[in-house]
């Protein structure tokens, strides 16, 4: 009888599993378009394990469709429709903003959407790669401000009371990312010495470094400072970073998806994505601040 009664139970759980998986595996995929190089260094395994973990909080498969690095604008939506004739929608990064307009061309009932990474509120990148008339596209940009906010709460932590100093190196074009930086600083309460750097060459010896925050030009300066924690903007492969660094601010398509994907079934067709924070050394923030910035997001 106690068999029966446990057969009674798993057979109807095993068909309700086999009919979710079914389910899971017939929806239409979501496709994210990419080149040789950039999955060579941002890790192909890294990259389907990201793909898996979007995919099951998507509810639908998520697939990488990745291209060679000479190939043809035109070749990309060949690529796209050989892995999926008819892909729930397409993430497209902005260095292939004309593969974007073409595929959109040919296929206008699937969504489109384009990555622009860091830009400020007033440029203008995917008009300048694809034409005025992007109102069939979505179009997200990385929440620089959000992302820069969190750096300067994270460095703060990484200080511990020890009220060092952090060199931040960053580009030119980013006024609002400095400010939002050192008041993720302040309100952590430490109040640090902070020095912004648009490349290595304005750098000279600072002591005391606590920690320093690379989201530009400026790598040589870990070669200097062995052992001192780094903040990276950056989603290269961790293996193959630097021992010291800390924290990873990654904002690359795999990261991006689902932030993307939700938007653009709700309709948006413009906004901002957040990054997604790879906590390298959890030690080195505590609890605290990875539970703040794991809110901000």
């Amino acid at each position: 009888m106690k068999i029966k009664a446990k057969l009674a139970i798993a057979i109807p759980l095993a068909a309700v599993l086999i009919a979710v998986f079914t389910v899971f595996y017939l929806r239409s995929p979501v496709l994210i378009v990419t080149d040789e190089s950039f999955l060579e260094l941002y890790s192909g395994e890294r990259a389907e394990r990201e793909a898996m973990l979007t995919s099951l909080a998507l509810f639908r498969q998520v697939k990488t469709v990745s291209v060679a690095n000479d190939a043809g604008y035109d070749i990309v939506p060949v690529a796209i429709l050989e892995m999926s004739p008819n892909p729930y929608c397409v993430i497209f990064p902005l260095r292939f903003a004309r593969s974007a307009r073409l595929f959109n061309e040919q296929n206008p009932g699937i969504p489109a959407i384009i990555l622009e990474g860091r830009y400020q509120e007033s440029e203008t990148p995917t008009e300048t790669a694809i034409g005025s008339d992007i109102s069939s596209f979505f179009i997200y940009k990385t929440d620089i401000n959000n992302d820069f906010y969190n750096a300067g709460l994270a460095s703060s932590a990484i200080d511990q009371g020890k009220n060092g100093n952090v060199v931040v190196f960053i580009e030119k074009n980013l006024p609002q990312a400095r400010e939002n930086f050192l008041r993720g600083l302040n309100d952590y309460g430490n109040l640090l010495e902070t020095r912004f750097f648009t490349n290595f060459s304005q750098y000279s010896e600072i002591q005391n470094l606590s920690c320093i925050v690379l989201a530009g030009s400026g790598a040589d300066i870990i070669e200097k400072n062995r052992g001192v924690p780094v903040i990276l903007f950056t989603w290269i492969n961790p293996l193959l970073l630097p021992l010291e660094t800390a924290l990873i601010i990654d904002d690359s398509p795999w990261a991006q998806a689902h932030q993307a994907v939700k938007m653009a079934y709700s309709g948006e067709k413009s906004g901002l994505i957040k990054s997604k924070f790879h906590f390298i050394n959890r030690k080195q923030f505590g609890a605290e601040v990875i539970a703040l910035i794991k809110k901000s997001r």
